[in-house]
């Protein structure tokens, strides 16, 4: 069992967001600004939403610590290991849908056909998702199928 105080986490991902921000709103140059709109977006949200973390947590003067139970957290980073790693061999697209409804069952309470159902249908909208935001608006080209 880890313990991690919750300040010093809510310390960390603030400094991250604010690294993050500078990183994207002070690279590239005027032919490559419009790259940088999306990490633009996505680290001034970080940093909004986790200074509200740390404002919360001041207001309310709880001083928790987490638990963290590395065991449980093995498939998950299990299956990070091999995204990272096979992605490339089999795909982005599939190897996500694969490994996001794997984790959303493993880690579900209660382990039924409905929960089966509504884990499909979860993974379904947010890979539609995923699949329009980075092939339809960004236009990224991710790792295709071993077969296309």
């Amino acid at each position: 069992m880890l313990k991690i105080n919750n300040l010093i986490s809510l310390i960390c991902i603030l400094f991250i967001s604010i690294l993050l921000a500078f990183a994207s709103f002070t690279g590239g140059s005027e032919n490559t600004s419009e790259a940088y709109l999306f990490p633009k977006l996505i680290t001034s949200v970080m940093i909004i939403l986790s200074s509200f973390s740390l404002i919360f947590y001041f207001l309310n003067k709880t001083l928790s610590v987490a638990e963290i139970d590395i065991k449980k957290l093995s498939v998950y980073l299990f299956s990070l290991i091999i995204f990272i790693f096979i992605s490339e061999t089999i795909g982005f697209y599939l190897l996500a849908i694969l490994l996001f409804f794997i984790n959303s069952y493993y880690y579900s309470e209660n382990k039924n056909i409905k929960k089966i159902i509504q884990t499909i249908i979860i993974t379904t909208i947010f890979m539609l998702f995923i699949y329009f935001l980075f092939s339809i608006m960004l236009k990224v080209q991710v790792p295709r199928f071993f077969l296309f």
